[in-house]
């Protein structure tokens, strides 16, 4: 199977010459493998990291003249994939020699359109409750496990590979999403042609080295509430149900009390307290609490605007 790998690469200088070079060190065939690296019109040193002979010699490196996100980055690099296989790979991700064949292993299922990697953190121990949040004990993938298809709202894009075909009739990625979001947006389009055929494989292990802050990814799940969720609802209304808006502008006006009283100020600062005082994990609920008040004040501000 040839295999096409898409690196999304944006100011990663800082960890380029961690994250790269296993990919270059496949186990798997030269000869089947396209690596595709896109750069994002990155302001720090990796335009020139990716000049380096080492690197061009086996990787095809496109360059945007402006930042354009990262569903562009991934457009150009499906532009130029020529593998029957796609894989996905952020650029802060580190992989195992085996990756590429690991995964062209479990597609020779043919129950398997698309497959998840288990994402774990490159550093540990893990100081930051949020971060043990994400990556301790069971949530999203883990939930539904190897054998099991997967919900669209867990197949995330990290490290994950999609056949061409399905990639193909899936479409674009959707160019005018930025930020936070556009992985649901698209899994959610692949899972409605594939809903029995995306599966995450807990024995693909890739690590990730640049972690948001809680403040930082807060500041994300807002912004993803006011431009990035409205856009998604306006094509996929469906979608608003699992996704706290009911607590807003829903049909229940017992839900959009509760709401009221949910998402303000005080309850945001009894939140704070409580996720101070109480140790990981006992603290996650605040954690979660948090992340739904961070996108549900991101909407109400999108309907105002």
């Amino acid at each position: 199977m040839n295999v096409s790998i898409i690196v999304s690469a944006y100011n990663v200088a800082d960890v380029l010459g961690t994250t790269l070079p296993p990919i270059l060190s496949q186990d798997y065939s030269s000869e089947k493998l396209q690596i595709i690296v896109v750069n994002d019109a990155s302001t720090d040193e990796t335009a020139a990291l990716l000049a380096s002979p080492e690197w061009t010699d086996r990787c095809e490196i496109i360059h945007h003249e402006t930042n354009r996100g990262r569903c562009a980055t991934r457009n150009s690099g499906l532009h130029a994939a020529t593998g029957d296989l796609v894989i996905f790979i952020d650029c802060d991700i580190e992989v195992a020699d085996d990756f590429v064949s690991r995964h062209v292993e479990r597609h020779a299922d043919p129950q398997v359109t698309g497959l998840v990697s288990n994402l774990q953190p490159a550093m540990s121990p893990l100081r930051q409750k949020y971060h043990r949040y994400l990556f301790h004990g069971r949530r999203g993938a883990k939930t539904v496990g190897r054998d099991q298809p997967l919900p669209y709202r867990y197949f995330i894009l990290t490290a994950t590979s999609v056949q061409l075909s399905a990639l193909e009739e899936t479409g674009e990625f959707k160019q005018e999403l930025t930020g936070y979001g556009i992985d649901l947006h698209y899994a959610y389009r692949l899972w409605k042609n594939f809903p029995e055929n995306l599966f995450y494989e807990p024995n693909i292990v890739v690590k990730q080295h640049k972690l948001k802050t809680f403040p930082l990814a807060l500041s994300d799940f807002g912004d993803y509430g006011k431009t990035n969720l409205p856009i998604i609802l306006d094509e996929f209304p469906e979608l608003g149900k699992n996704m706290g808006i009911d607590f807003v502008n829903g049909s229940n006006s017992l839900k959009r009390c509760a709401g009221a009283l949910l998402f303000n100020p005080l309850t945001r600062g009894m939140g704070r307290l409580l996720l101070s005082l109480f140790p990981s994990p006992l603290c996650n609920p605040f954690i979660r609490y948090f992340m739904v008040d961070a996108v549900v004040t991101g909407y109400r501000l999108s309907l105002k605007s």
